[in-house]
């Protein structure tokens, strides 16, 4: 429940072992590889990963068959999960013929070529008979629009651009210009007008032509008149898509004899070029390649006694650090509190030598995401969501983890919403006497109790937050720093609470003017542990001085807590809202009694993915910015080790 501790280590490892090495490390995902950075070793000979060229044509072939792979439906996708489950053995044995693959990636890249040219085919073929179908009425054929001596233009026209009929149109300027021509009138908006071949008699037809808002057509291909064409043209497409659609049945085919094949194949030599990757950057001496890096520590007992089973010549040695250098950044948690490092690993990881946050975060984050939904109904919703994906579904680990968190936040929602009688927007007069009994709140009725809950909650985590500072700088060996520069800062918050239940007659073992005194003596605290920082007299003055202006952030940072009782309010007001909509139609004749249901089933859908969505971001914002900032210094790099990325294999054991 911690910032995993990391080592920084250099892997000595014999020329002939690298391979099975690296191999073993990537299976633990234990070693974040980094350039080696001295001048005693050399740059090892540069080695040509074998499947360089194969790789991505083996990537390629996947994407141009998973579209042909026999749909499954949705349901039966989740239950049996996507991956291909083998273990090693049956891995290794796919990914060493591979010229068996090779051959396979060529046929389909020939099919691939193929199925281009036939598609290119089809697409111009349906141009083709698009455009004779546009000038089905001409009765000119086409091998005699363009002679030795005459050329004809199709001329066409938007009709709602201009009532006018085109031909009478084209006759009246090509007349009016003394312009030698034959018109062929086809329809209203389209004629064939015959001119010359000379270009100069070609440019003055086309300017007249534009004059009257009209444009010259794309030449027609053919022979005969455009009637006569469009059967050819038919009988030509339907004879191009026959070849297509045996090209798509041959793809089909393709898909369901060797996609699976070529997925697990592609993934396990893409792990090999990861190693590859890792080998290539490294430095070697005359018969071993070195590897300098960071390791998991929680890993090396693992991977060492993997290494002695194959009997590899490998020596693991650990470095110094250097000068300011932080190990990159790991965190591990029990499975309980698991789930919630989706909320941290939104933020960012922690600094190297912070505490991980989030084990502190989780009680919060529950009981936040908890008052922000405030309603029975919907948090049994998601817990059963959250179920069915965890004991029905093989989905994948991300997956299944945020299926997790999204069961024990739905649990927190519906204890707060016993608490604040929250069901589904449903009058508290209709709900059962024991439900009754169990609630504390009337968020609608009485919503200042519910704020000063919030604000409470807000209290108790700052200073809970300002402890974990402490401890921190205890950790790292500064507990005296952590006391005075926190410490002062707690003394008036313990202060101020008593002063609070003083004089609201919870507590009457303080006199109010004592507690007064202490607050000053406590601001007093605040100003002189901030006065010691500074290199001279007018810096510490300064911090001094400025050390009050923290109270501003403190007192914000508390009244930010009240968006709990918005959010609370605002999913009862919804759901309420949707209750009476549905209220007022179900009295319509015949369809009232639908329409309600209707209204009942979408409205409720809405309010709980806009609200459950709601929840999520503020209860995280709470965590990040007036949490965190307390006792974290800052995000460290994440942990990146060479690894097996997962999308089709699922390894077993042998």
């Amino acid at each position: 429940m911690a910032v995993v501790p990391m080592q920084k280590v250099r892997l000595v490892i014999h020329e002939s072992d690298v391979e099975s090495a690296l191999d073993i490390v990537q299976c633990h995902g234990a070693l974040d590889f980094r350039v080696t950075d001295t001048e005693v070793l050399k740059r090892q000979a540069e080695v040509i990963f074998p499947n360089e060229q194969l790789l991505p044509r083996m990537q390629h072939a996947v994407q141009f068959l998973e579209p042909y792979y026999p749909k499954v439906g949705l349901w039966r996708n989740l239950r049996d999960g996507v991956d291909v489950e083998l273990t090693e053995t049956e891995i290794t044995s796919r990914v060493q013929d591979t010229d068996a693959i090779e051959s396979v990636v060529s046929d389909l890249e020939l099919l691939q070529v193929e199925f281009a040219e036939s598609q290119e085919k089809v697409r111009q073929l349906e141009l083709q008979h698009k455009a004779l179908r546009e000038w089905h009425g001409l009765s000119l054929p086409l091998h005699n629009l363009k002679t030795k001596h005459t050329k004809t233009l199709l001329v066409t026209r938007d009709a709602l651009k201009e009532q006018e009929f085109l031909p009478d149109s084209i006759t009246k300027v090509f007349s009016d210009a003394a312009l030698p021509h034959i018109l062929t009138a086809v329809s209203e908006t389209k004629a064939a007008i015959t001119v010359s071949v000379e270009a100069e008699m070609i440019n003055q037809s086309e300017k007249l032509i534009g004059s009257i808002g009209a444009a010259i057509a794309p030449e027609l291909t053919g022979s005969e008149t455009p009637e006569v064409e469009i059967l050819a043209t038919s009988e030509h497409l339907a004879k191009a898509k026959g070849e297509l659609a045996m090209l798509h049945d041959q793809a089909e085919h393709f898909a369901i004899t060797h996609l699976k094949n070529l997925q697990v194949a592609s993934e396990a030599i893409g792990w090999q070029r990861d190693r590859h990757a890792v080998t290539d950057s490294a430095l070697a001496t005359e018969h071993a390649v070195v590897f300098d890096g960071w390791l998991n520590e929680q890993k090396r007992s693992a991977v060492e006694t993997a290494f002695k089973e194959q009997n590899l010549a490998v020596a693991i040695d650990e470095l110094e650090l250097a000068v300011d250098e932080e190990p990159p950044v790991e965190i591990s948690n029990s499975p309980l509190v698991q789930p919630f490092e989706a909320v941290t690993r939104l933020y960012g990881m922690p600094g190297y030598k912070d505490l991980d946050p989030t084990v502190f975060l989780a009680g919060f984050f529950f009981l936040f995401f908890g008052m922000s939904l405030t309603d029975v109904g919907y948090g049994l919703f998601l817990m059963v969501v959250a179920a069915i994906v965890l004991t029905l579904f093989k989905v994948a680990p991300p997956v299944r983890m945020f299926a997790k968190l999204l069961l024990f936040v739905g649990f927190s929602t519906v204890l707060v919403g016993l608490l604040f009688g929250g069901y589904l927007g449903i009058d508290t007069k209709y709900i059962p006497d024991f439900l009754k009994q169990l609630q504390i709140y009337d968020p609608i009725g009485n919503p200042l109790p519910v704020f000063y809950t919030a604000l409470g909650l807000g209290v108790f985590q700052v200073m809970f937050g300002i402890v974990l500072k402490i401890y921190s700088e205890y950790r790292n060996g500064r507990f005296l720093t952590g006391v005075l520069d926190q410490g002062p800062w707690l003394f008036v918050f313990v202060i101020g609470i008593l002063y609070l239940a003083t004089s609201t007659g919870y507590i009457t073992a303080f006199a109010l003017p004592q507690l007064v005194n202490l607050l000053y003596v406590g601001l007093v605290m605040v100003v002189l542990s901030s006065g010691r920082k500074g290199s001279g007299v007018l810096e510490k003055l300064k911090n001094a001085a400025l050390s009050l202006y923290d109270s501003i952030g403190y007192f914000s940072d508390i009244l930010s807590y009240s968006r709990l009782l918005a959010l609370g309010l605002a999913t009862t007001a919804l759901a309420f809202a949707v209750n009476l909509i549905a209220s007022m139609v179900v009295d319509v004749p015949y369809v009232g009694a639908i329409l309600a249901l209707m209204i009942l089933l979408i409205g409720h859908l809405f309010t709980l993915a806009v609200n459950t969505l709601g929840a999520f971001i503020h209860s995280a914002r709470l965590q990040f910015v007036e949490f965190f900032g307390k006792f974290i210094s800052g995000t460290g790099r994440s942990f990146a080790p060479l690894s097996r990325k997962k999308k089709y294999i699922a390894v077993k054991d042998e």
